[in-house]
């Protein structure tokens, strides 16, 4: 008499999953690789090709590989017509007490007005392993570099300042980021932070919010940035606040009371500071899905950055 009701809970089951599958390709973009995009539009090929490079051994603080990439993304920026600052400074790091001398790379696009100004994040080390970094944080890197590309390229100057920090030693205990946020001047002037982050070489791209505050503002200002594909819940956070990781974005809100959004994914977890985190192991479709976030996210608050609703708590 048992077996009916079995038959319905496998299937009910069964249709649970599939109904989540679906859902979860739905919110993936599909990615088609051409070296025919519009200037103005991020250009997977272009990313790619940064990425190639940037993945193409461990580069670990300290490592040849890590001067490396360094010297490629400024070298990378400068083509952009960006003036870039090399922030050398020793830190020491709160929580494991690890310390070492970061390089972080920082550029700023000018506003035209005076305020708070949007902060890109990422970091370019790679874990102290084998890992070549190409998820964790090579993705968000690229990213970043690709779409401040395509924003400089419609020719339109900010309404507030764009600044842009390639962090350096966040495998070692977020260190670039305590560098830049306890010694650098313009930290007192960022008001919201973008940060780009991975646990996986796949998978649609999480957000959720990261505030000593409520975050009621934060989530009506990111459905107003009008992203094509967002993929959020509230459990995102809760979890995250279990794992034993903190990411740069943590830096900010506890040193500087800086809000923002991380944007990260989790799938093929395995991945994660191992040898497999590698240029042809990332998902192209998760390297489109962390673009259809910053592109819009980039565009809207931009010039949005110091009203009241963002930056107040409730």
């Amino acid at each position: 008499m048992k077996a009916p009701h079995n038959i319905k809970t496998t299937v009910s089951i069964l249709l649970i999953f599939l109904t989540c599958l679906f859902a979860l390709n739905r919110i993936m973009p599909r990615v088609i690789i051409n070296d025919s995009v519009p200037s103005e539009e991020f250009s997977m090929a272009r990313a790619l090709d940064h990425l190639k490079i940037i993945s193409e051994k461990p580069h670990f603080v300290s490592s040849s590989a890590h001067e490396r990439v360094r010297v490629y993304l400024v070298t990378e920026l400068e083509k952009l017509g960006l003036e870039v600052e090399i922030q050398e400074t020793q830190v020491l790091g709160q929580k494991n007490r690890t310390g070492t001398k970061v390089h972080n790379i920082l550029t700023r696009i000018k506003g035209s007005e005076p305020g708070k100004a949007l902060m890109l994040l990422s970091h370019y080390d790679s874990e102290v392993s084998t890992s070549y970094g190409a998820s964790d944080a090579g993705s968000g890197v690229v990213t970043i570099l690709e779409s401040v590309r395509a924003y400089l390229a419609k020719g339109i100057q900010p309404k507030n300042d764009i600044i842009v920090l390639i962090s350096d030693a966040e495998e070692l205990g977020l260190l670039g980021a305590q560098g830049f946020v306890d010694k650098h001047p313009w930290s007192k002037d960022v008001g919201l932070v973008l940060n780009f982050e991975a646990r996986g070489s796949g998978g649609p791209v999480l957000m959720f919010v990261e505030t000593n505050q409520g975050n009621q503002n934060l989530i009506r200002a990111f459905d107003r940035a009008n992203i094509s594909r967002p993929f959020s819940n509230s459990l995102f956070y809760s979890i995250y606040k279990l794992l034993p990781n903190d990411t740069d974005l943590t830096i900010f809100r506890k040193n500087a009371d800086v809000q923002g959004y991380n944007f990260a994914f989790i799938d093929d977890h395995f991945d994660y500071h191992t040898a497999l985190d590698n240029y042809e192991r990332l998902d192209r479709n998760t390297l489109q899905h962390e673009a259809s976030y910053l592109m819009p996210a980039l565009d809207y608050f931009q010039w949005r950055i110091s009203m009241s609703f963002l930056l107040k708590p409730i």
